[in-house]
């Protein structure tokens, strides 16, 4: 899951507007293709916005020209306190990443170089942005190039020794920038910045570490955007990995297609009724309890199909997983439950639990007359329709 709350998780904050200057100087413009992948200086210099997280394209808030080989710049727009910016040199050949965590940003730029090309001053935040990034992308350079050298030795079928000696050496590496990213984060005092370090270190963090960092930041700044759309988004993406993991657990033990397993409990006089008694018959199989809330509300919907239905093929036998046996009677009756009831008042070490394998209740299985099982967890209006569907 925590792959999907990478790049794309920061918002710039709305409050706080004010202006917000980036100046400097560079130098060595002329050099900046030494690279020599033929790409074209634009003639010019942008400050742009990194909508992060959002569903626009980024935005360019003013520009400068490039004017020669060494020249200053000044370029100003409305900021918005602890946004995220790049300062883009051309068709983006390079990209300074900055935070508007002051007023006033200055640079000093050196485009001949191609690590470690500019100087901060006026921004905390710009500068340990600058180097976190430096210092996290050698450590993990040197994870990847581990990573690499063990899919090699894989491909080329190497000892399970000599795997294991690079597999340690790989998990030592990892937990080298993990250790690094969590250090770092305990000196930083700008959200954004936080929030920037959290984004580029989760995929190496455990889910646990990530969710305990952030919660743990954002509960710190409540205040800064950054952090809350990370959380808010990263809460979404929980909730729904939660929901399709239960969707899938839900389908892997579905009844539905599958013959309906026999089951032979006493009712209230200890005559035992096996499902099988049922068979030739639109059998709805339900399992509830006197002390189950839902159950008793979910009764009344159960007792209207049963008086639409019961005169066309359809029979209803309610499973109870009571303890006592006068509350199952008195819940009975009070609900006006007039079909077959029974029950081993054994409440969660009912054999029917372990035999259809619910969770929770109600709980409940439509059964065709052949005994397979065509829909099961029918509730309120979509109990009738069902019935409705193959009672024709």
């Amino acid at each position: 899951m925590l792959l999907l709350i990478l790049v794309g998780f920061f918002s710039c904050k709305q409050g706080d507007t004010g202006k917000f200057q980036v100046s400097g100087k560079y130098r060595n413009a002329d050099k900046i293709f030494t690279a020599g992948q033929g790409a074209k200086l634009s003639g010019k210099v942008l400050l742009v916005e990194i909508p992060f997280g959002k569903d626009q394209n980024i935005q360019a808030l003013d520009s400068a020209p490039v004017t020669g080989a060494n020249a200053s710049f000044e370029l100003n727009a409305k900021g918005k306190k602890d946004g995220v910016y790049e300062l883009v040199f051309g068709d983006n050949i390079m990209a300074i990443p900055l935070i508007d965590d002051e007023n006033t940003v200055s640079l000093d730029i050196d485009l001949g170089k191609q690590e470690d090309f500019f100087e901060v001053s006026g921004s905390p935040a710009t500068n340990g942005m600058k180097e976190f990034i430096a210092n996290f992308s050698k450590k993990k350079g040197a994870l990847d190039k581990i990573t690499e050298n063990m899919d090699s030795l894989r491909k080329t079928n190497a000892p399970d020794s000599v795997l294991a000696l690079v597999a340690a050496e790989k998990s030592d590496a990892l937990a080298a920038v993990n250790k690094y990213s969590l250090d770092f984060l305990k000196t930083a005092n700008d959200p954004t910045l936080i929030g920037f370090i959290l984004n580029w270190a989760s995929l190496g963090f455990t889910q646990q570490q990530f969710e305990q960092n952030l919660y743990n930041y954002q509960k710190k700044y409540p205040d800064n955007e950054v952090l809350a759309d990370m959380k808010k988004k990263y809460d979404l993406q929980k909730a729904l990995a939660q929901q399709e993991t239960q969707q899938q657990q839900s389908m892997a033990s579905s009844w539905i297609g599958k013959q309906a397993p026999e089951l032979d409990l006493p009712d209230v006089t200890g005559k035992t009724v096996p499902l099988a008694s049922f068979k030739g018959k639109y059998l709805l199989v339900d399992f509830w309890a006197s002390w189950c809330g839902p159950c008793r509300a979910e009764n009344p919907n159960v007792v209207k199909a049963y008086g639409e239905f019961k005169n066309k093929n359809f029979a209803i036998l309610g499973v109870s997983l009571d303890k006592d046996k006068q509350s199952w009677q008195q819940a009975v009756k009070e609900d006006r439950l007039e079909w077959a009831q029974v029950s081993d008042l054994k409440e969660w070490n009912s054999k029917a639990v372990g035999i259809y394998q619910f969770q929770g209740i109600p709980f409940n299985v439509l059964i065709d007359p052949d005994g397979k099982v065509i829909s099961q967890e029918l509730r309120g209006p979509a109990l009738e329709d069902k019935l409705k569907q193959v009672l024709q």
